[in-house]
């Protein structure tokens, strides 16, 4: 049974060599022949969740709205007086509208399920005596997880080792303190609170600070997290601010056309219409015109700009991500990875008296090889073809490269040592220690920033001025440095930062992505302000920046002391304002920094990799993670990750972003205009006394054919030329701005007074009223053709966009044309419809002042582009030629 799959134990209680018995597992790890067994007995490392909702469940799902339940209530009511004829269509016009809703939504939700699968968790497994880094769901009771800092920790864990250990157990416990913890402590009561029992770890939590190791004792459903998951009534639904938005939108647009059409109503019982007739007119209007669509529209707006970020390396964890990039104003960017390969080489090594290079490092002095492989944090497995494979932190393994390029015997040997302390790296303290024993001797090693380590060296302070002076140049040529020094100790039991002797550093370069500079033109061209924000010296920083094209001069860049400055003199935002290059910074400064950009009124995207980079990344608009380098909590903190860590990705994705808003604005305006349009010719038809302009039926006909698939279309357009040369747009700029307005208004009023009009002038020549509504709603049908085209651009002119990219609204547009017109000689439809068939000069005539909308529409964008006052309906908009 399912049940006796279950490991029950108080582990907490147990010490550590019961638990390895009771698990039947060893300090190696277990081998694949077990994993393989265990896996089968206890099943994936997931958490239970909710099933998908089925393809049925989505077309039920679309009969769920008050307008619905409406048009039902009506159709029955045409049941009741047997109007047969009526029923039939309204029930038609359901089940299409249904299937439609289903084809979108489910779309959508698939295409969401692929983008969840991109977004994979890890973990570090010690298996066979090799450390692996494998998926986190392939984890199985018994494996030895191995713990660095920003992991996230993958199952439930009883710790066996643990040096400085600090976990983030807030998202299980809520509380926001962080837990030390100790693999020795032991309790003797078993119903100890989970934040108490410090031997252990927890499914979900985040390693803060320090390392460890430990036993997986229970996985998926059995962890404390999938406890509390089974105890869930329902699938918690994350809501998406923009969703949030548009559905109080349409419900506010949709209170005000229901008072108008109960307006309308009132007036056609004072007109003495029949009540029925009158009641199915009111509600197929009120479905014609409500834009009850339009959450529908603009989630596969974004799924769809999620699909193409992620072919573009962007992955999206938030969907409000996608409008945020389009808003983005500044990007603060890390160095190492991002703008740079992140292929780090130590190319020089800098002695007191000498400079090694490449030809020449076999001559340096064996303690600084075992400085830099033994105060190290790499894991290594021996290649196939006899050399190395190197895991971990890039700057430490650009020094084991420089280690076994030299001489392999270090790499070897390396694992002979016995490690007595340590002291991991961490960027608040930016250095590490080590304390060794091998052959009765005792060793101690740090590594870190010049800065730091010589502040442990036995050194006099000039030699010190001398070895920064030397530093402060090596940097001027863009290359890292690392110092290392050593000494011997009998005397000591745990590392003593003091009388250290120096022996040099080594110049790490690593070269600019070729990419990056161009990506940061197209971002100055696209009014977004770039600055790089580095733990690395002020001069490396300088140098990059400037072969960037992020800094020109000097005063671009902010030093530690600076920014000691800044922040003890109140961390005001105006001082920020011509910097460009952050040096020397701790994940706090990096935060604050964010912040105050924020209070100048930008809209920040921060990139981030590290536990240390986690404040930065939630205090910012968008957290921008890496997905090769980045660390599980960076990840977690983050709004979007980049799959390839390059800055590059970032503008591809605020492309993306901005041609999302323009889609769900274009999506937006088409509903809306084509709505009011449509209250614009019943309003003035009613208040002028002459009859119905269009029948229910054919309202409700007229809203199936023209915007059902086309605000879905509109929403899969291609980016517009010259997307990338507007300023951003303000993140406090409404959907409903200026332009939108305008725009509305004018498409709007045109297509409701040229039809009004038209079957004004029909009725006074003598034609039935069957007759004119036959033509009028042609006419509206050939106006929403026409109208969706007007929707594709706000300011670029129609012939500046490449029709090429719309291939499907235009086949979708010609296909409901031909639609039409095919169901004015089809016997049936025209008995539902009351339409006839009319010849092809009244054809071309209508076509005619259908295209007329689109030379007013285009005059419009024109008299803007010129206006002296365009800044109130464009503030983004720069004057140039898109």
């Amino acid at each position: 049974m399912e049940s006796e799959k279950r490991i029950k134990m108080d582990f907490h209680t147990k010490k550590i060599d019961e638990v390895f018995s009771i698990l039947e597992t060893k300090p190696s790890g277990l081998d694949q022949e077990e994993v393989s067994a265990r896996q089968e007995k206890y099943g994936l490392n997931i958490l239970p969740s909710k099933p998908d909702m089925t393809l049925f469940q989505h077309f039920l799902q679309q009969f769920k709205s008050p307008i619905i339940y409406i048009l039902l209530l009506a159709a029955f009511m045409a049941l009741t007086i047997r109007e047969y004829m009526d029923a039939g269509f309204i029930f038609a016009v359901l089940v299409l509208n249904a299937i439609i809703g289903t084809y979108q939504e489910y779309s959508a939700s698939q295409k969401a399920k692929v983008l969840q699968s991109l977004i994979k968790s890890t973990a570090m497994v010690l298996r066979e005596g090799v450390i692996q880094e494998i998926e986190s769901r392939l984890i199985v009771p018994g494996d030895i997880l191995v713990f660095e800092p920003g992991t996230k920790v993958a199952a439930d864990v009883r710790l066996t080792e643990t040096k400085n250990l600090i976990v983030d157990e807030s998202l299980l416990t809520g509380e926001s303190i962080d837990v030390h913890k100790d693999a020795d402590f032991i309790s003797d009561k078993t119903h100890l609170p989970l934040s108490e029992r410090k031997n252990m770890l927890f499914a979900g939590t985040y390693i803060s600070t320090g390392r460890g190791r430990g036993i997986v004792v229970a996985t998926g459903k059995d962890t404390e997290a999938g406890k509390i998951a089974q105890l869930l009534n329902r699938k918690s639904k994350a809501r998406i601010p923009l969703l949030e938005k548009m559905e109080k939108l349409s419900f506010t647009i949709s209170i005000v056309i229901g008072f108008m059409v109960l307006f309308l109503f009132a007036i056609g019982l004072l007109k003495g219409m029949g009540f029925y007739a009158l009641f199915l007119f009111s509600v197929a209007l009120a479905v014609s015109t409500i834009p009850e669509g339009l959450p529908v529209a603009i989630t596969v707006a974004l799924t769809s700009a999620s699909i193409a970020m992620s072919k573009r390396n962007v992955i999206i964890r938030k969907l409000a991500a996608i409008e945020g990039l389009g808003a983005c104003t500044l990007i603060a960017s890390d160095k190492t990875g991002t703008l740079t390969q992140n292929r780090l080489s130590v190319e020089y090594f800098v002695s007191p008296h000498r400079v090694y290079d490449t030809s020449t490092l076999n001559e340096v002095h064996d303690k600084v090889y075992l400085a830099s492989i033994l105060c190290n944090e790499i894991h290594y497995e021996t290649s196939e073809d006899g050399g190395f494979d190197f895991f971990g932190d890039q700057v430490d393994m650009a020094l084991a490269r420089f280690v076994a390029n030299a001489d392999e015997s270090y790499i070897k040997h390396s694992r002979s040592y016995r490690k007595i302390d340590e002291i991991p790296y961490e960027p608040v303290n930016r250095f590490s220690a080590v304390m060794l024993e091998r052959d009765g001797q005792i060793f101690q090693f740090v590594k870190g920033s010049p800065e730091t380590v010589l502040e442990h060296c036995d050194i006099t302070e000039e030699e010190k001025q001398a070895i920064l002076g030397d530093v402060d140049a090596w940097a001027l040529k863009g290359y890292r440095t690392i110092a290392l020094a050593h000494k011997e100790s009998t005397d000591e039991e745990k590392i003593n930062l003091k009388n250290f002797n120096y022996l040099g550093f080594v110049a790490i370069i690593d070269p600019v992505r070729k990419e990056s500079p161009e990506a940061i033109r197209k971002a100055h061209e696209a009014g977004i302000k770039v600055v790089m924000i580095t733990g690395d010296h002020p001069n490396t920083a300088l140098c990059i920046a400037k072969e960037l094209g992020i800094a020109s001069s000097d005063e671009a860049v902010m030093s530690e002391k600076e920014l000691f400055e800044w922040e003890k003199n109140g961390a005001k935002a105006e001082v920020l304002k011509n910097k460009t290059v952050f040096s020397r910074v701790s994940p706090e400064q990096k935060m604050k920094i964010v912040i105050a950009y924020q209070t100048l009124g930008h809209y920040v995207a921060v990139t981030g990799d590290g536990v240390n980079d986690a404040p930065a990344l939630k205090h910012a608009n968008i957290g921008v993670a890496m997905g090769k380098s980045g660390t599980d909590i960076a990840k977690a903190t983050s709004d979007i990750i980049l799959t390839d860590d390059n800055f590059a990705s970032i503008i591809n994705g605020i492309e993306e972003g901005r041609r999302a808003h323009d889609n769900i604005r274009k999506v937006i305006y088409l509903l809306i205009s084509t709505g009011f349009a449509e209250l614009v010719l019943v309003m003035l038809s009613f208040l002028t006394g002459l009859p119905l302009p269009l029948l229910p039926v054919q309202l409700l006909w007229l809203n199936l054919v023209t915007n059902g698939i086309e605000d879905v279309m509109l929403g899969l357009e291609k980016a517009e030329p010259g997307l990338l040369k507007r300023k951003p747009r303000s993140p406090q700029e409404p959907i409903f701005n200026r332009l939108m307005l305008r725009r509305i208004a004018v498409g709007g009023l045109y297509i409701g007074f040229v039809s009004f009009t038209l079957f004004y002038f029909l009725l006074q020549s003598g034609e039935s009223v069957e007759s004119a509504r036959n033509i009028v709603l042609l006419l509206m049908v050939l106006f929403e053709n026409v109208h969706v085209f007007n929707a594709r651009s706000e300011i670029n002119y129609l012939y500046n966009i490449d029709y090429r990219n719309s291939m499907f609204l235009i086949f979708w547009v010609v296909f409901t044309q031909l639609l039409h017109l095919s169901c004015m000689h089809i016997p049936f439809m025209q008995d539902i419809l009351s339409i006839q068939p009319v010849s092809l000069d009244t054809w071309m005539k209508l076509s005619t002042l259908a295209l007329g909308l689109v030379l007013v529409m285009e005059t419009d964008k024109w008299l803007m582009r010129r206006n002296t006052n365009k800044k109130h309906y464009m503030p983004w908009y720069t004057g140039e030629k898109v």
